[in-house]
C-alpha cells in the first residue's frame, strides 16, 4: 500500500475526478449509449436468428449427363440467374421482422468415393434454382434429398466419439476485389486439348476416398449488389495506378475538421493574395491528378483490367469450407493435405502477382500444433482443438455464413471455376463415381407407326 501511495500520491483524487466525470459532467451518458448499443446488437441478432430458423430450406442433388460437353460458361450463367435472390429490404423488414439477405450452399460431397453435387436453397427459391439449371442443362435431373449431415452426431468435447474429423476455411490473401484465376485461364486455344477442367484434381481426390471416409467442399454464396463494393474496387484501382486516394470521413476526423481548417488558414494569404492561399481547394482535391499508368508493366495493367472486369459481373459474398470425416481407427491424417492441394492450383503462388490467391485460414484449422513442448502444452492444445472443432462443425452443419473466417467477394466467373460439373472431352464419359444421369431419356415421336401382329 505504501508503494502504491508513493507511485500515486493523490490516489484518492482519482476517484474524486471519476465521480465528477460520471455524475457531474454527464459521463454517465457514455455508459447509457454503450448499453443501448449492446442491447440493439443483441436485439438484431435475436430477430435475425428467429428469421433464419423460420426459413424453410431444401436440398437439391444435381445430376447431369455423363457426356457433358457444355462449357463452364453455362454454370456462370446459372449463378447470374440465381443472383436475383437479392432484394432490397424495408426498415420494417430489417429491424422488426429480422429479415436479411439469404444465401445458397453449394456442396461437392464424396461419401465413400461416390461424388455428388448438392445445393441447399431457400424453399421459396427452389423453382428459381431448378429453372436456372434446366435452362443450361435440359437433360439434367434434379432430386430433392434430405440433409446428409442431420444424422451425424459428434461432440468434440467428449472422448468417446466414434469419428474424428478435420476442417478448415479459405480466405483471400489480398482484397477480394482482385479476382483469382478462373476457368478462362485454363483454356489454351493453341493446344490440341483446348479446355483443361480446373476441378479435375478435386474430383479425382474425392473418387479415391475409401468406403468409410467422407470428403466435402462447401461453398456458401450470398448475393450482393455491386454498389455495395464498387467504391472498394475504385479505390483499389486508384491505389494500383498511383492516384491520390480521398480521405475517408470518420467520426473523429469530422470532429477535428475545424482544427484542421484553422491549421491551414493563412492570414497573410487572405490579406495580400486576395484570398488565394497556398493551400487551394483545387490542389487539395487533386483535380489534376497524375497516375503511373504509362510507366506500369503489362502485368500491373492486366491486374487493373481484371478488377474492372470483375466490377461488371454479378458477385456474391462467399465462404469456403473443407471437411474430412472418418472413423477414429481409420482416420488418415494425409487426406487434409490431398484435399487442400486439389484446389491450390487455382492460386498462382509465386507467379507474376496478377491474380489474387486463395489460402487456407490457419486460425480456423481444427488441428492445433504446440509451440514449444507437446507434453507441457497438451491440455491447452486439446482444449483449443476441441473449441475450434465445435465451432467449425456447428458452422458447417448450419451452413452458417457468419461463423468462422470473414466472407470474401467472388464473381459468377470465379464461382463457376470452383463449382461446375466435370467436362468430358469428345469420346469420353464423366468419371464413373460421379453421380450423373445414366442416359438421355427421349420420348418416341407421336406419329410413330405401329405394326399389326399377324397371327399364323
Amino acid at each position: 500500500m505504501q508503494l502504491l501511495k508513493s507511485l500515486l500520491p493523490n490516489f484518492g483524487d482519482i476517484f474524486y475526478l471519476a465521480y465528477l466525470f460520471v455524475f457531474q459532467y454527464y459521463g454517465w451518458v457514455l455508459f447509457v449509449i454503450g448499453f443501448i448499443v449492446m442491447f440493439w446488437r443483441e436485439y438484431v441478432e435475436e430477430i435475425q436468428g428467429q428469421f433464419v430458423r423460420s426459413t424453410s430450406w431444401v436440398f437439391l442433388q444435381i445430376l447431369v449427363p455423363r457426356e457433358n460437353r457444355v462449357s463452364t460458361l453455362a454454370v456462370e450463367n446459372i449463378f447470374a440467374q440465381m443472383h436475383v435472390l437479392h432484394r432490397n429490404l424495408t426498415l420494417q423488414e430489417r429491424f422488426v421482422e429480422g429479415k436479411f439477405q439469404l444465401w445458397y450452399a453449394l456442396e461437392i460431397v464424396s461419401l465413400g468415393g461416390k461424388v455428388s453435387f448438392i445445393i441447399r436453397s431457400p424453399k421459396k427459391s427452389q423453382h428459381l434454382v431448378e429453372s436456372a439449371f434446366y435452362s443450361q442443362y435440359p437433360t439434367a435431373e434434379i432430386r430433392e434429398i434430405s440433409d446428409y449431415m442431420e444424422n451425424f452426431k459428434l461432440n468434440p468435447y467428449q472422448d468417446d466419439n466414434e469419428y474424428d474429423f478435420f476442417g478448415t476455411e479459405w480466405k483471400m490473401t489480398e482484397d477480394s476485389v482482385i479476382p483469382m484465376k478462373t476457368y478462362k485461364d485454363f483454356e489454351h486455344p493453341a493446344a490440341e486439348e483446348k479446355i483443361i477442367d480446373p476441378l479435375t484434381n478435386l474430383i479425382e481426390t474425392m473418387e479415391r476416398v475409401k468406403p468409410h471416409e467422407f470428403l466435402s467442399l462447401q461453398i456458401l454464396i450470398q448475393p450482393i449488389q455491386n454498389d455495395e463494393w464498387e467504391m472498394r474496387s475504385v479505390k483499389k484501382v486508384k491505389e494500383l495506378i498511383g492516384e491520390a486516394l480521398p480521405h475517408e470521413l470518420s467520426f473523429l476526423r469530422l470532429l477535428l475538421k475545424p482544427f484542421d481548417w484553422f491549421a491551414k488558414f493563412s492570414y497573410k494569404a487572405k490579406i495580400f493574395s486576395l484570398g488565394e492561399g497556398h493551400n487551394s481547394t483545387e490542389d487539395e482535391l487533386g483535380r489534376k491528378q497524375k497516375n503511373n499508368w504509362l510507366s506500369m508493366t503489362e502485368s500491373e495493367k492486366k491486374r487493373v483490367n481484371l478488377i474492372q472486369e470483375k466490377l461488371n459481373k454479378a458477385c456474391y459474398n462467399t465462404k469456403i469450407r473443407l471437411l474430412y470425416i472418418a472413423p477414429k481407427n481409420d482416420y488418415d491424417k494425409g487426406r487434409r493435405f490431398e484435399l487442400i492441394g486439389a484446389i491450390r492450383h487455382l492460386s498462382p503462388g509465386g507467379g507474376a502477382g496478377i491474380h489474387n490467391t486463395l489460402k487456407s485460414d490457419m486460425s480456423i484449422w481444427t488441428k492445433v500444433d504446440p509451440y514449444f513442448s507437446p507434453s507441457l502444452e497438451d491440455p491447452v492444445v486439446k482444449w483449443k482443438t476441441n473449441h475450434r472443432k465445435h465451432w467449425f462443425l456447428k458452422g458447417y452443419k448450419a451452413r452458417s455464413i457468419y461463423v468462422g473466417s470473414p466472407k470474401f467477394l467472388l464473381s459468377t466467373e470465379e464461382l463457376a471455376t470452383i463449382f461446375h460439373f466435370p467436362i468430358t472431352p469428345e469420346g469420353t464419359l464423366a468419371p464413373a463415381h460421379v453421380e450423373s444421369v445414366p442416359s438421355k431419356t427421349v420420348r418416341p415421336p407421336a406419329d410413330l407407326p405401329v405394326g399389326e401382329v399377324v397371327e399364323g
